[in-house]
């Protein structure tokens, strides 16, 4: 039985067997099969969708990537006017009727963890898009969602004062996320506006939990440091406690808070404070397993550089770049391990893991892996000649090309293991990324080399100590230029080692 992996996939192969390869052809000539294969979830989306459809079921043909390309451009204005067409008969039979979805106005309660839980989606419901996530469809895209999670289950609980605490009605956010990143689409609608909205919420959480400890210290009488009233008095009680041997971290912290407080309308302290909790938080994302927030940070740093950057930069900066968001005490970058003791130096014996970061009080350790596409490799099948303007437009348009059209496109890069030019699909050196991470964390996993033949970490700058069972997870961060970040999970490692930075 011939059946579709997709709507349309049997005649698209059909039409590249036995016609001359047009893809503008195939759209005018299936125009049909098109217009029933699509849904309200991919509107904007069509022409990078089939095109990626039309190269990858004809990879087999001679130059056809580069054909495709040149002609896709040479008749640029005749697709776009087709895909217009198509989709106002779309809307036009398809017409949806909206629903006004609003984060109900409560009336004021004692209940501080309620109010303080409204406030932020009340900030967020005028800020962000929050519609798409009010009400959860349980069966996503035919796939059962197991935790469901929506804004209106979260409203149920505050009205009804289920969250014994703030950090239940976090967790009950974070899902809204995951299920969101779980069920749909990477290139999907929906998944870019999870993505702004967790954002939002991360930055909104950030802030108003610190404003908070700051009034908790207060009342508490723990901030008396924060006044300027009693600042000789603070003197004397530092003294006291410097003489007394007292625990003077809990003291470096005081002294922390004095300073913010004293300069809390100062915008460059404001900024570096921000900074901080957003690194903060990404890492407490990170070791739980969600690395959303760490892109996030990521992609920030990586458009602030400069566009003449794009000529040099390589894995070497983006490794230096993710060391500087990750705090230093739980981070180990280029982690040394024998891979196989049986092996010569030089043969496969050693292996180093970009970073590894230890989980600290969270849940999981973290291996990542780091891959570098450079502008450069991927521009000189296009021109011979080409400035830091060129970079910087093919950078813009791979930030919303089509996942499966960036994959399918070739790049070029010096090998040393092979002393020679190479190409490669950047599908493949994505795969090749994720089988590398499987192998460190299988060696990660083994904890200490016990003796010279055997596999496993060799690095003096983590200690290693026998534990109950534990997580390694890991995930496979591929950069292209600065403006597209891909990542991929790769299966979780039982340890039964606890890892700790030296």
């Amino acid at each position: 039985m011939n059946s579709d992996n997709y709507p349309g996939q049997n005649v698209l192969i059909s039409y590249l067997k036995h016609n001359k390869p047009s893809y503008y052809g195939f759209l005018i000539n299936h125009h049909d099969d098109i217009f029933a294969s699509i849904s309200t979830s991919n509107l904007k989306d069509l022409d990078s969708i089939w095109i990626a459809r039309f190269i990858r079921e004809g990879k087999d043909l001679p130059g056809l990537y580069d054909k495709v390309i040149s002609e896709h451009s040479r008749c640029a204005n005749k697709i776009q006017i087709f895909w217009k067409d198509i989709i106002q008969k779309f809307e036009k039979e398809n017409l949806v009727s909206t629903i006004t979805v609003k984060i109900p106005t409560t009336k004021d309660t004692s209940n501080a963890i309620t109010n303080f839980c409204y406030s932020i989606l009340h900030e967020l419901e005028n800020k962000s898009d929050i519609k798409p996530f009010y009400k959860c469809n349980e069966n996503s895209n035919n796939k059962v969602i197991r935790n469901p999670m929506d804004l209106f289950t979260i409203c149920s609980k505050l009205d009804n004062e289920v969250y014994t605490n703030i950090n239940e009605f976090e967790k009950d956010m974070h899902l809204i996320f995951r299920n969101c990143y779980t069920h749909n689409d990477m290139d999907s609608k929906i998944y870019h506006l999870g993505e702004e909205l967790e954002s939002d919420f991360i930055k909104m959480w950030a802030e108003k939990t610190q404003k908070e400890e700051l009034k908790k210290m207060q009342n508490n009488g723990t901030a008396k440091v924060l006044t300027e009233k009693n600042m000789n008095q603070q003197k004397i009680e530092l003294k006291r406690v410097q003489d007394n041997n007292v625990d003077l971290f809990t003291d470096h912290i005081a002294k922390q808070f004095q300073i913010l407080e004293q300069n809390k309308d100062d915008l460059v302290f404001r900024n570096v404070v921000s900074d901080a909790f957003c690194a903060t938080l990404a890492y407490k994302n990170l070791v739980t397993g969600n690395i959303i927030p760490f892109i996030k940070n990521l992609k920030i740093s990586l458009i602030s550089r400069s566009q003449m950057s794009l000529f040099s930069a390589d894995e070497a900066v983006l490794q230096a770049i993710v060391e500087g968001l990750l705090p230093r005490k739980y981070r180990i970058p280029e982690l040394f391990l024998v891979m196989d003791g049986k092996k010569q130096k030089g043969s496969g014996r050693f292996g180093y893991s970009d970073i590894f970061v230890v989980k600290g009080t969270g849940d999981n350790n973290i291996s990542l892996e780091l891959k570098y596409v450079s502008l450069v490799g991927l521009i000189k099948k296009q021109k011979d000649e080409y400035g830091a303007n060129d970079l910087e437009d093919l950078d813009k348009t791979l930030e919303k090309e089509d996942e499966e059209l960036l994959f399918s496109r070739p790049y070029s890069f010096w090998s040393k293991e092979h002393n020679k030019i190479r190409q490669i699909a950047i599908s493949e050196m994505l795969e090749n990324g994720i089988n590398q991470l499987r192998s460190y964390m299988n060696v990660i996993a083994k904890g200490k080399t016990t003796d010279y033949s055997s596999s496993g970490i060799i690095d003096k700058r983590v200690k290693i100590t026998k534990s109950n069972p534990n997580k390694l997870k890991g995930f496979v961060i591929l950069v292209i230029g600065f403006r597209r970040i891909l990542w991929r999970p790769v299966e979780e490692v039982i340890s039964n080692y606890s890892y700790y930075k030296v």
